[in-house]
């Protein structure tokens, strides 16, 4: 083997690297994941931990389940706005996506224990719950627009893909590096068939499209119970659902030499991926009043265990010639664990005027498990065992653990109308110094009416976060292809309609 060679093999095997990062970005992506609140407590920055009294309970600390001395039924839609803000090959631009989402909706039944003695001793109520929620939403597009490559193209991906096969012209598999030779993108040295070098021009213009969408949901089944109106304690089984599909499609377009004559060339290389996936977890909750105006609230939620199903799929369409469409399918399965997430909170209310309340949560990202059973093969990557190894290596390597904290306060300006306004922050999971000035925050208000047995909340909430996420749409063994940068501000505003009954 030449010495050219040698330095090849050793860039694929390189190139895998981003391919584990698929599995592992996509774990930490739906570890991400925050149980939904109502526009009170949204309005509110979120913290509901020692709270309770509110359909918030349902989704974060059932606990708060056995403060409901009435039955309840709410739902909570949202409107939500993401400004992007990108860059491509020395192109910034700007734009927005919005998307109307069902948050959650959920009912809870209240059940006094009868008791013919002492009234206010003793388990006085056993309230059962059942909800919708949103956790996670995917819902976003960034265009990046055009720029100029530099001895990183498409071509030199298609060469890279196709060496990966270790394979002549005619023995090659994959379609797409198939399609890649057949249309002179790539061309074979003509000594060693085997190793391919790219045949178009070393500055070629590029477009990058993302599109995401989908969201991760659960359906949980909450119990809460009032001991004495002094504690209150609550478990919940949550079931839950990912359906998350993205769609990147870049455009390239330059020349290719084909018997001396130079050619204009114009395709689109896109990778579709879709990831649908099931799992359950638990909560356990406690908050304890030892005089009307404290409470103290505790609630630890397991792990989320997935079973992941991901349908992959690499498409070259030469735009300038209609009979070229080849594509290669690559179907995944894996399972994912989130981390462990301890959540703790105080609460003082002043009278019946209103109370502050402030959470801080932990999570650890770094103890996230990525495992598979599944015997498909990866992209460019025989052996799906590694595959699974070294996206675990990424997390374990990549992330840590993080203490997210938030505060609010709610005052009722009369009798029926409420105000609020909150805080929170969250933690840096990265342990990556490239990170170390990690800042993500948000600043919430809202209001609150009621009227009878009704009632009707509104939350604007704006997040904020100097986190730059980088996309490619495909990666080469140097390490140089080129980047797409992102960096997103959302705003979400949200309307809960209640009943109690």
């Amino acid at each position: 083997m030449n010495l050219k060679k040698i330095i090849i093999a050793v860039a694929i095997v390189a190139t895998a690297l981003p391919t584990f990062a698929q599995y592992a970005d996509d774990a930490f992506l739906f570890s991400g994941a925050k149980n939904s609140a109502t526009a009170r407590f949204n309005g509110l920055g979120g913290g509901h931990t020692a709270v309770g009294g509110d359909l918030t309970s349902l989704y974060g600390n059932p606990a708060g389940l056995g403060m409901f001395t009435k039955s309840e039924f709410s739902f909570t839609p949202s409107f939500n706005i993401n400004n992007n803000e990108t860059s491509f090959l020395g192109t910034n631009t700007t734009q927005s996506t919005s998307h109307i989402n069902l948050n959650n909706m959920g009912i809870v039944f209240n059940s006094p224990v009868a008791k013919t003695s002492n009234l206010t001793k003793g388990v006085l109520s056993f309230n059962f719950g059942i909800g919708y929620q949103k956790t996670n939403f995917f819902k976003n597009n960034l265009d990046f627009n055009g720029g100029i490559t530099l001895n990183n193209g498409v071509g030199e991906y298609l060469a890279d893909l196709a060496y990966a096969e270790n394979a002549k012209p005619n023995e090659l598999q994959g379609e797409v590096a198939l399609a890649a030779y057949d249309n002179f993108l790539i061309n074979a040295d003509s000594k060693d068939k085997t190793l391919y070098y790219s045949n178009t021009s070393a500055s070629t213009n590029q477009m990058f499209k993302l599109n995401s969408k989908g969201n991760q949901s659960n359906v949980d089944f909450a119990l809460g119970l009032n001991v004495s109106n002094k504690l209150y304690l609550g478990t919940s089984f949550s079931l839950s659902s990912i359906n998350y599909r993205t769609t990147n499609v870049l455009n390239e377009k330059g020349t290719t030499p084909i018997d001396n004559v130079i050619y204009n060339y114009n395709v689109n290389l896109s990778n579709y991926y879709d990831t649908q996936a099931s799992g359950v977890n638990f909560k356990l909750g406690a908050i304890f009043k030892p005089v009307y105006e404290f409470r103290i609230g505790l609630a630890l939620e397991t792990p989320t265990w997935y079973a992941i199903k991901n349908d992959a799929k690499q498409e070259l369409r030469l735009l300038d010639n209609g009979n070229v469409n080849a594509s290669d399918n690559y179907p995944f399965d894996y399972r994912v664990s989130t981390p462990l997430k301890l959540n703790g909170g105080l609460a003082y209310f002043f009278g019946k005027r209103g109370f502050i309340s402030a959470n801080i949560n932990f999570v650890d990202y770094s103890s996230i498990k990525v495992k598979s059973s599944s015997t498909a093969i990866d992209t460019n990557e025989p052996s799906y065992v590694r595959t699974i190894q070294n996206s675990q290596n990424i997390l374990s390597n990549n992330y840590k653990e993080a203490i997210n904290y938030n505060i609010g306060a709610e005052f009722k300006l009369i009798d029926n109308l409420m105000i609020r306004a909150g805080y929170a922050s969250r933690g840096n999971p990265y342990s990556n110094v490239k990170y170390s000035n990690f800042k993500s925050e948000s600043y919430s208000g809202g209001l609150g009416y009621k009227f009878g047995t009704y009632y009707i909340d509104g939350a604007l909430v704006v997040n904020n976060s100097n986190v730059i996420s980088e996309y490619s749409n495909y990666t080469l063994g140097r390490n140089n292809e080129p980047f797409g940068s992102a960096k997103t501000t959302t705003t979400n505003i949200s309307l809960t309609f209640g009943a109690r009954f």
